[in-house]
C-alpha cells in the first residue's frame, strides 16, 4: 500500500520521501542502536549475549524500558526490542517479535507502525519454555543483513518482511531439513523425496534446533512459530533459514482455521520445492 500511495502522489514528494529514507539507512552506522532489555530474565540475557557477540552494523547500548520511553520519539536512535504484537482481529497479543524500529512519532497499524523496519516472530506470547531462544542470534544477523540490503536498494525499506516471501531459489544446492511436526498435513510416503529429488529430509524439531545451534554447513531448516493457544483466527509463521549463512529465505504467514491448521501447507512445500525440479 505504501508503494501504491507513492505512485499516486506527486513526483517531487515521492523523490523527497525516497531520498530521506535512503539517507536514514545510509547513516545507520553513525547512529546508536538502543537494545531494550526490560529485565534480567532468560530471554533478555540471551538477547544481550547475541547482540554483544554479533551486532556489528552500528554502535549499540543497552537500555531499560524507562529509558526507551524517554527516548522513543528521538529520531537519532534506533531501537531493538522484544515486543508482543497483535493484529486487528486479535483480542490480545498472541506472538512475541524481535523488532527493529526507528525513533520518532509513531502511527500504529496493528502489529506494525510507521517506524517498524522489520519484525521477526520469536515464539508465542508469554512463553516460559524458552524453546525458540536459539533463534535470537540468527535473528540479530538477519536484521543486520536486512539493513545492508536496504542500503543497496532503498525500495526494500517499503517491502518489509514481504521481501523474503520468494527467495526459495536460493535454497537449491542446500540440504533442506523439514520438521515433520511443522507440517499442517501428512505427506504421502515418498512425497517429500519425490518433490525435492532426494535433497530434503524429514526430521524432528530437536534436529532443527541442533542444526541451528551448530550452524550446520550448507543447510536450510524449517521454522514454525505458532500463536499462543494455537487459536483459530490467529496467524502462524513459516520460515526457512540458512543455518550457516543466517539468511532468511522464506517468510509466510496464514490465518489458522479448521481447514488450515498451523504449519507449512502442501502449497508452501510445493513452492519451496520448485528450484529442486530443475
Amino acid at each position: 500500500m505504501l508503494l501504491l500511495s507513492l505512485s499516486l502522489t506527486s513526483g517531487a514528494y515521492a523523490q523527497r520521501f525516497i531520498r530521506e529514507t535512503r539517507n536514514t539507512f545510509t547513516s545507520f552506522g553513525a547512529k546508536v542502536t538502543k537494545v531494550v532489555l526490560p529485565s534480567n530474565t532468560l530471554p533478555d540475557m540471551v538477547l544481550r549475549d547475541a547482540v554483544n557477540k554479533g551486532w556489528r552494523i552500528s554502535p549499540f547500548e543497552f537500555c531499560s524500558i524507562e529509558e526507551y520511553e524517554k527516548l522513543k520519539n528521538d529520531t537519532s536512535f534506533f531501537f531493538l526490542m522484544r515486543v508482543d504484537g497483535k493484529y486487528k482481529k486479535d483480542l490480545e497479543a498472541k506472538i512475541e517479535y524481535l523488532t527493529l524500529l526507528q525513533g520518532g512519532p509513531e502511527v500504529k497499524r496493528g502489529v506494525y507502525s510507521n517506524k517498524n523496519i522489520i519484525n521477526l516472530p520469536i515464539h508465542e506470547s508469554e512463553d516460559v519454555s524458552g524453546a525458540n531462544l536459539h533463534l535470537l542470534p540468527i535473528y540479530v544477523d538477519i536484521i543486520q543483513n536486512h539493513i545492508y540490503k536496504i542500503q543497496k536498494d532503498v525500495t526494500l525499506a517499503f517491502k518489509g518482511n514481504s521481501f523474503y516471501a520468494d527467495r526459495v531459489s536460493e535454497v537449491k544446492d542446500k540440504k533442506l531439513l523439514i520438521a515433520s511436526e511443522y507440517l499442517s498435513f501428512t505427506p504421502a510416503e515418498t512425497e517429500i523425496q519425490d518433490l525435492f529429488k532426494g535433497n530434503a529430509q524429514l526430521v524432528s524439531g530437536d534436529d532443527i534446533e541442533d542444526a541451528v545451534m551448530n550452524n550446520k554447513a550448507n543447510t536450510v531448516v524449517t521454522i514454525l512459530i505458532k500463536p499462543r493457544g494455537n487459536s483459530r483466527g490467529s496467524h502462524c509463521y513459516k520460515l526457512l533459514i540458512g543455518t550457516d549463512s543466517h539468511e532468511l529465505l522464506f517468510f509466510r504467514r496464514h490465518r489458522i482455521s479448521l481447514l488450515l491448521p498451523a504449519g507449512f501447507t502442501r502449497e508452501d512445500i510445493r513452492k519451496i520445492s520448485v528450484p529442486f525440479q530443475f
